[in-house]
């Protein structure tokens, strides 16, 4: 009886187990050959399910991008604002080496682009989209400039680690952050709608 394979199941394998192929050489320096190899799959396999490595590591952005969402979402819902602060920068410092590889990937992977010629790559544009919807839904907040600023100061904070200027303290950040946003909506007379009484 043939083996039946379940493609979608084995095509996603492929993307996750190629995260530390492409964190360990970089996405401009790794062939697709050498991430067949390292997926122990033949040069064949890996075209037929991505056409490019280009295809693949987007692929692998928006797969990545999704299970990050879905467990920040799990760690946040139905918490206040505060217990939601310290809850997502808790799961930042958690798995803070996986999110420090996945931005040193994604700044590679632009560099690469832009010395190609190519314009900023869509998949970026509609993680980030993705990202400020569900943080807009998690926490209530439509701002678009909160929601900047909050995303901004996460991405500050891993470049500071990369820097290696010191080690950040994600809870005292998260709780520099949740008495900043309390005394915005106080001053503004805002009620984050997921917090209206």
């Amino acid at each position: 009886m043939p083996k039946i394979v379940d493609h979608d199941r084995y095509r996603k394998e492929l993307l996750f187990k190629s995260f530390d192929l492409f964190a360990e050489k970089g996405y401009a320096a790794i062939t697709m050959r050498q991430i067949a190899q390292g997926l122990g799959v033949s040069t064949g396999t890996l075209y037929h399910y991505f056409p490019s490595k280009e295809a693949l590591f987007e692929q692998l952005v928006a797969e990545l991008s999704e299970v990050d969402i879905l467990n920040f979402s799990s760690r946040l819902k139905g918490k206040d604002l505060i217990e939601q602060t310290q809850g997502g920068f808790a799961l930042f410092e958690e798995h803070r080496d996986y999110f420090l590889k996945q931005t040193l990937l994604m700044i590679d992977f632009y560099q690469h682009q832009r010395r190609e010629g190519k314009d900023v790559s869509e998949i970026f544009k509609r993680v980030c989209d993705q990202a400020e919807k569900t943080m807009s839904a998690i926490l209530g907040i439509d701002d678009p400039q909160i929601l900047m600023f909050m995303m901004s100061l996460v991405d500050g904070l891993l470049l500071q680690e990369l820097y290696g200027h010191r080690k950040v303290d994600y809870q005292a950040q998260a709780k520099l952050l949740s008495e900043m946003l309390t005394l915005y909506f106080e001053k503004y007379k805002l009620t984050p709608k997921n917090h209206e009484p």
